[in-house]
């Protein structure tokens, strides 16, 4: 199923993506659904993304020039928001008072927000400083790559390995196992992190693009949703034709769609 639907969006959604393994992914992958469906999007981020990954939305704009949201809006309906370069080929994030501000605009029906970098590891626990989930967030989404199961615990696989051993209890160089995985995705120092008490927590195992890694995932969300905090784990690839393979829900059980 696409992603929009697994995560049962409704006009006013701010939806923050922490974690690793596919945020940016997810979060544009999400915009262009919306988009699709008639949605007036924007994505931002409050930490920073690479200039390589502006060009991924059909237009940008500075965040000292909002009075041309608008406009751009109707024409590309997904407009992306950033702060300005930093000189190392990233731009910066925007602030949480601008978060708000989009979400209060009438003419914007949803902010997607990167709120957490990873490095491109599959991977993280958040340093102390970590995540930057603006207080509007109404959809936590806690992110992980399935493909890290399996791996050493150390720099080349996940991003800030000290602070996943000091959750878990793993040692530097102990395989990442489907109970670690679990453990940090949902407790509140890991992917719950700066959650607001109003925010629904749908967490998203990505990289599932063959049944091996689908066993990971089900193992993992299995273990997920037998936490109350839990609303949902989405199970998929952000980069397969449907994005989202399986839903698990506390209540519901298990939603299969092909």
């Amino acid at each position: 199923m696409l992603i929009s639907r697994a995560l049962r969006l409704e006009r006013g959604s701010v939806v923050s993506f922490v974690g690793a393994g596919g945020k940016t992914s997810a979060m544009f992958r999400l915009a262009q659904e919306l988009k699709t469906a008639g949605w007036r999007v924007v994505a931002t981020t409050t930490t920073h993304i690479s200039e390589n990954q502006v060009s991924l939305a059909p237009a940008w704009l500075p965040a000292d020039q909002l009075n041309s949201l608008s406009a751009r809006l109707s024409e590309y309906g997904h407009c992306l928001i950033t702060g300005a370069p930093d000189g190392h080929g990233r731009v910066r994030g925007v602030s949480p008072d601008t978060v708000a501000e989009l979400h209060a605009r009438p003419d914007v029906d949803a902010v997607l927000v990167e709120a957490d970098g990873s490095r491109l590891r599959s991977f993280k626990a958040p340093a102390e400083h970590e995540p930057a989930v603006p207080p509007t967030t109404t959809h936590l989404v806690p992110v992980m790559g399935i493909d890290v199961i399996g791996q050493p615990l150390d720099d080349d696989h996940v991003h800030r390995p000290e602070r996943v051993a000091a959750l878990t209890g793993l040692k530097p160089g102990d395989p990442v196992t489907v109970d670690a995985a679990a453990l940090v995705l949902v407790a509140p120092d890991g992917g719950a992190k700066q959650r607001p008490a109003h925010a629904q927590l749908k967490l998203l195992i990505n990289k599932v693009d063959n049944e091996a890694a689908l066993g990971f995932a089900r193992a993992v969300a299995e273990r997920l949703v037998k936490h109350s905090a839990v609303d949902a784990v989405l199970l998929g690839c952000m980069q397969g034709e449907m994005p989202v393979r399986e839903v698990w829900s506390p209540i519901a059980g298990i939603i299969l769609e092909s």
